[in-house]
């Protein structure tokens, strides 16, 4: 894929703060498409052994969830752990394994909230800015705002509000297991990344293409710590 850099990395909490502040105002909820047939997944799992990043981008179509293209990279950590700057930690890798796809999805689904984020602004849009797409945020846990009570039944949404703001909506993806928090990135509105998240579900917590990218990432840093492991001895 062919992207821009829309600005340099940092490893400072304050330029990232004022990177935030200047890019929310270009996020665009207006979807230029309702259906994709292409749709990328993207995750990063971390070593046990140092600060080495592993990143896993997929491709599959849909809706036969047939792998299509798979990159991966990897690169080291520097950006502190912190709440709200995933982007500044977790970007550099996933733009690294990004620039390798040579198919282009319709939509990109990541591991990461959208404009469910406390500032607005978290690494589903982001990278949907850099890449100038359609992106979604399925993540485990709820960032910011309050969700309203949600059913059991795999499908069952409740909308998600900042303030008196809705910035997505809570998603049981499978019965008797924690929900997943979907909010869009750029270039898609509430109900589409909703419903997208949902026809992705194969009888997994994680949408098929969050889920193999989880796979892999994790096979990933397990063969790197087993090798490490071994190198040490």
């Amino acid at each position: 894929m062919r992207f821009s850099r829309l600005h340099q990395w940092t490893d400072d909490p304050r330029e990232a703060d004022k990177i935030q502040d200047r890019f929310r105002s270009l996020i665009s909820l207006k979807p230029e498409r309702t259906d994709f047939k292409l749709v990328g997944g993207a995750d990063v799992a971390y070593s046990k052994k140092d600060n080495m990043a592993f990143a896993t981008v997929v491709v599959l179509k849909v809706p036969e969830m047939d792998l299509v293209e798979k990159v991966r990279a990897q690169a080291n950590v520097t950006f502190p752990f912190m709440p709200g700057y995933f982007y500044f930690r977790e970007g550099p890798v996933l733009v690294k394994a990004l620039a390798r796809l040579k198919i282009v999805p319709d939509c990109f689904i990541f591991d990461a909230h959208g404009i469910g984020h406390p500032k607005g602004i978290g690494m589903a849009s982001h990278l949907g800015l850099l890449l100038d797409m359609p992106s979604i945020g399925c993540a485990k846990k709820l960032l910011c705002g309050e969700a309203g009570e949600l059913g059991n039944e795999v499908g069952d949404t409740t909308p998600i509000h900042n303030g008196n703001r809705e910035v997505g909506c809570a998603v049981r993806s499978r019965q008797n297991v924690k929900p997943l928090y979907v909010s869009p990135g750029h270039k898609i509105d509430i109900e589409t990344a909703v419903r997208t998240v949902i026809d992705l579900l194969r009888g997994y917590r994680l949408p098929e293409p969050l889920r193999l990218a989880h796979v892999m990432a994790n096979k990933q840093r397990r063969n790197y710590d087993n090798n490490l492991s071994f190198a040490r001895r």
